[in-house]
């Protein structure tokens, strides 16, 4: 890493107010309260910075999880039912190597380096509890000390931080859809394109980094990218749902159209992976700047980009 890009990332993460600040209280509160009990956590919960992040997350896309407030949100994360005391032991070792990895932040480089160069962070990076694995919405990024993927794998830490935070700026530039306002098949359409190019950019912004740890192989979107065979068929699938999209444009969004979303966010994660292939290969062709100044223009841009690409290619 070139001196310059190390010291940019320091700067990013430490100056005050205009950087990313790292907060992992809420893993440690919650942690706290699976060995204690104590309700009074439940509530310092409720009122951090964190909930409100994820209170606002799951509001915005919808998650199937109590949305009325924070309190009812956190109640729910933190039920025995859910989360094991056993986990309280695996999410300290969490908090121990997200508080190592944030001490020297020289990672955020690579976050930096797919995001356009008038980018300044103004985020927070927070350690959560039971929230998916991770997720991103507005100036903030989370992660979930309890997601096994950490207890298994805990570098991975790292790499998801990495992604939330592309998302976190990426955001800044554009911003995401309501779930709720999705009403035919063309938001449908739109929220396709819009996550193809958030998620393939944050999957993108993160490979270098892996390849070089040897990382790829622990992660099955990395493995796919690697299986040119397999990413001619989920290219092809991508694609096929596209044009379904398109076909029915202002008809309703019916179950139908909302198993697109399924299959491009669920087991085959069709926008993760062909969005990365086609981050990788606008970089290949155009250059890493004129791939990055595509977060300006949108997902439209992205996507003409690639298949202007394909067609030169014949």
């Amino acid at each position: 890493m070139h001196t310059s890009a190390l010291l940019l990332a320091l700067l990013l993460a430490q100056a005050p107010g205009n950087g990313v600040r790292f907060d992992a209280s809420f893993a440690e509160q919650a942690v706290r309260y699976l060995r204690t009990g104590d309700a009074a956590i439940l509530g310092r919960l409720a009122a951090s910075p964190a909930a409100a992040h994820l209170l606002s997350h799951a509001r915005n896309f919808n998650y199937d999880l109590p949305k009325d407030s924070a309190e009812a949100l956190v109640s729910n994360l933190l039920a025995p039912a859910r989360h094991p005391a056993d986990r309280a032991e695996a999410c300290e070792q969490t908090i121990a190597y997200f508080n190592r990895i944030t001490q020297n932040p020289e990672w955020l480089s690579d976050v930096l380096r797919y995001l356009p160069e008038d980018f300044q962070f103004h985020a927070a990076l927070y350690l959560q509890f039971g929230y998916d694995i991770g997720v991103a919405f507005g100036p903030a990024a989370s992660l979930n000390c309890a997601h096994k993927r950490f207890e298994e794998h805990p570098r991975e830490l790292l790499y998801y931080a990495i992604h939330e935070l592309h998302h976190a700026g990426f955001m800044s530039y554009q911003p995401p859809p309501r779930l709720q306002d999705l009403k035919t098949c063309a938001d449908i359409l739109r929220l396709v394109k819009y996550s193809t190019q958030l998620e393939g950019m944050a999957v993108w912004a993160a490979y270098k980094r892996r390849s070089d740890e040897h990382a790829l192989a622990d992660d099955p979107d990395y493995v796919a990218l690697a299986d040119e065979a397999r990413m001619q068929r989920d290219e092809a699938s991508y694609f096929e749902d596209l044009r379904y999209l398109e076909r029915r444009g202002a008809e309703p969004a019916d179950d139908a159209a909302w198993a697109v979303i399924e299959r491009m966010s669920g087991g085959e994660r069709l926008w993760y992976r062909v969005g990365a292939l086609m981050a990788q290969r606008i970089e290949q062709k155009l250059g890493r700047h004129a791939l990055v100044e595509l977060i300006k223009k949108g997902p439209d841009s992205f996507l003409s980009a690639y298949s202007a690409l394909k067609t030169s290619a014949g």
